[in-house]
């Protein structure tokens, strides 16, 4: 128990190389990633081609994004949230930026669409706030949206799809999130910090920052997603077409008559024309 608590205890300090090694790998990996959403974006036939729509929705929803994390998340709920025991570690300040973010994904519903948020409202905080590193701090952007998009195109079209269901919906909200969350954190811990900021992590907290925003990030995207879906139907009311039932028509020809079947009462067998 002692040699585990000191293990956990201790701090994660690699050397430089090693740390150059994780981070300039981690781009290789973004950019991998980026190909494949992009060829699923462009090339595959289970999605329609980008419109001006989802980019304008894009836009704006990764502008919302940016007003909600680094203005009223950061000066007004944060503020609010942290005298109350836990309220950090559960990551209760995440939970409307998840639920902005599946409304952008209900409403959009193609590869491409979680990164470019994200990216969005990422370049706008670092105009508006400024950067240290400049286009080297991209990755923490980048990782909190490719591994979504990921999951959109493994999901082959069916996130938040024409016939998804409530519980297909929670699901696809509970990945989502938990994609969004616990690689960014992990790998902030493990290589970012150490390499840009010179800034190290214990074992033990790089777990607890992994695990919980990986976790709570998913409960909040699960919790999020039924409403985020009727938000963007609310929106674009053609998204939930396909799932309503169509209605009766008052003034339609009965079947029979449709059919060609004589409308009056049919004929006694037995009864002929009077002679």
């Amino acid at each position: 128990m002692g040699t585990t608590a000191m293990v956990a205890n201790s701090t994660i300090r690699l050397s430089p190389g090693w740390n150059a090694v994780y981070y300039w790998g981690v781009w290789v990996v973004c950019i991998l990633g980026l190909g494949i959403v992009l060829w699923a974006a462009l090339k595959s036939k289970r999605w329609a081609r980008w419109t001006t729509q989802d980019i304008l929705i894009v836009a704006a929803l990764g502008v919302l994004l940016e007003v909600y994390d680094n203005i009223i998340g950061d000066q007004l709920i944060g503020p609010l949230l942290n005298p109350i025991p836990g309220a950090d570690f559960s990551q209760l300040q995440d939970l409307p930026y998840l639920f902005l973010l599946l409304v952008g994904v209900a409403l959009v519903r193609k590869p491409g669409c979680v990164t470019a948020m994200v990216f969005v409202n990422f370049l706008l905080a670092q105009l508006l706030f400024g950067s240290g590193h400049g286009a080297l701090d991209w990755t923490d952007g980048l990782t909190q949206g490719i591994f979504c998009d990921l999951y959109i195109v493994a999901r082959r079209g069916r996130v938040f799809g024409p016939a998804a269901s409530r519980l297909s919906m929670v699901v696809d909200g509970f990945m989502i999130g938990l994609l969004r969350g616990a690689p960014n954190a992990f790998l902030t811990d493990w290589t970012f910090d150490p390499y840009l900021n010179a800034t190290y992590y214990t074992w033990l907290q790089m777990w607890n920052d992994t695990w919980s925003n990986g976790l709570f990030n998913a409960i909040e995207g699960g919790v999020s997603a039924i409403l985020a879906h009727r938000v963007a139907v609310s929106v674009v009311p053609s998204l939930g077409a396909s799932q309503a039932k169509p209605a009766a028509d008052p003034f339609a020809e009965p079947a029979s008559a449709a059919a060609g079947a004589p409308a009056g009462p049919a004929a006694h067998p037995g009864e002929g024309d009077p002679s």
